[in-house]
């Protein structure tokens, strides 16, 4: 439990060998309601709350040097576990963790490729269960890249591993959503991605046509009718409430590539979700990071926390090619959500992130790529692999651009005040590293 001054990582609910260290957003956050005052529940070891840590990341992207990198000729196949080794730890450590995958699994026999059509081995999904991911969403522009077929054989792969799938879903009986209940807390999930410029009136996908007994496989959005678009997010919305989800989780694939500023439209999406009464959304797509928000509903009696993006997680987008330095910092964000079990109310209670860093280098003329997670790493460049004065650098400035770009405090002064006359806010400020085990 986060205590009221401090802030601090959630709750650890895996087991971990290390204990590790998240920078804390220097943020003033809501809390819904105010503490509860009952002490006989307290004496008699009954729990006040119970909670639910949600980690979340962005774009996971696999470009042609990436999966030639992690062939092993020793075996013949395909292993992409090193590239998550080092933020392992970090993952395992929320209750559920999200992720994007920003490619398919169309098969060998299509042929593996990166840009401007992923497709990438299956054991891509074995990393991504073994890194401690739980929800994959499959619903972004590179979702049709490998044809219908790509999309359910995508489907099935990540199902194998045990892995659940939100945004695409194989026929129209099944959900393309989840309602999951963790900790005794329901929560609903659902992805959606924009649509590009229709064709002879049919829906497209990264500029491909999908056939229109197809169309209503994969939840997206037309930029040029969200009037249509928007009102089906409210149908989800509804649909996931009747379930009985408490609070309701989006990720969205949307904004324009490398800004590092949401746009217009991506502020009005957001506006008329927190009317919807959505709680949290999470944005991709940009392949860089955007600033966090609070974003009001009209009324003032909702409010979303709104990541607009989460940037690049892996991919092989590196400054020497694209001359966008951004591309390569990434973040791992934690929101710790908590219920007040005497009277049912939820309320958002930690907010914390961990920036990242894709490390590119060479070792035995084989390149590597490694996530790093900067705030542990800045202290240990031999352990982690840094051990070029260039790449010490590049990863001092990521932590130094997303630290810069993420200390704007979300909440909106009027709108708090309206919305907590009386509750107060909780500062979390960054804490001391923990000693290491």
């Amino acid at each position: 439990m986060v205590s009221k001054g401090v802030g601090w990582c959630p709750v650890v609910k895996r087991q971990i060998h290390k204990v590790v260290f998240i920078l804390t957003l220097g943020l003033a956050m809501p809390v819904f309601p105010g503490p509860v005052s009952a002490p006989d529940r307290t004496a008699a070891g009954i729990p006040l709350y119970t909670e639910v840590t949600i980690a979340a990341v962005g774009d996971v992207m696999v470009h042609s040097p990436q999966f030639r990198a992690q062939y092993r000729e020793e075996t013949g196949s395909y292993d992409f576990t090193n590239n998550f080794r080092f933020v392992k730890p970090y993952l395992l450590r929320a209750d559920v963790a999200l992720a994007n995958l920003e490619t398919t699994f169309g098969g060998e026999a299509v042929g593996y490729s990166g840009f401007p059509r992923f497709n990438t081995p299956d054991s891509l999904a074995d990393a991504l269960k073994d890194t401690g991911f739980d929800i994959i969403i499959t619903a972004n522009n590179h979702t049709f890249d490998t044809g219908i077929n790509g999309l359910f054989r995508t489907i099935d792969i990540l199902r194998e591993q045990g892995l659940q799938v939100i945004g695409t879903r194989k026929t129209e009986e099944e959900a393309s959503y989840i309602v999951k209940e963790i900790n005794g807390i329901k929560i609903g999930f659902s992805a959606h991605t924009f649509e590009t410029s229709r064709v002879s009136g049919k829906k497209t996908i990264n500029g491909i046509i999908v056939p229109p007994e197809y169309e209503d496989l994969v939840d997206s959005f037309s930029y040029q009718h969200l009037d249509a678009g928007l009102p089906e997010i409210k149908e989800r919305i509804e649909a996931m409430r009747e379930e009985g989800a408490e609070f309701i989780v989006l990720y969205l694939h949307w904004g324009e590539e490398y800004q590092r500023e949401p746009n217009r439209i991506q502020r009005r999406i957001a506006g008329i979700l927190a009317n919807y009464g959505v709680d949290l959304i999470f944005g991709s797509h940009s392949h860089v990071l955007q600033p966090i928000e609070y974003v009001w509903s009209d009324d003032g009696k909702n409010g979303a926390l709104v990541f607009y993006s989460l940037g690049n997680f892996l991919s092989n987008q590196r400054y020497e090619l694209l001359k966008k330095k951004y591309t390569e910092d990434g973040v791992i964000v934690y929101v710790e959500i908590k219920k007040d079990l005497h009277t049912g109310d939820l309320f958002i209670a930690g907010l914390s992130y961990l920036p990242t860093w894709v490390h590119k280098y060479t070792e035995n003329r084989r390149q590597v790529y490694e996530i790093l997670p900067l705030n542990d790493t800045l202290g240990n460049y031999e352990y982690y692999n840094l051990l070029t004065g260039e790449s010490i650098r590049r990863a001092i400035n990521s932590k130094r651009n997303t630290v810069s770009l993420f200390k704007k405090p979300p909440l909106p002064v009027a709108p708090q005040a309206h919305m907590l006359p009386a509750a107060g806010v909780e500062d979390f400020s960054t804490q001391p590293p923990d000693t290491a085990d």
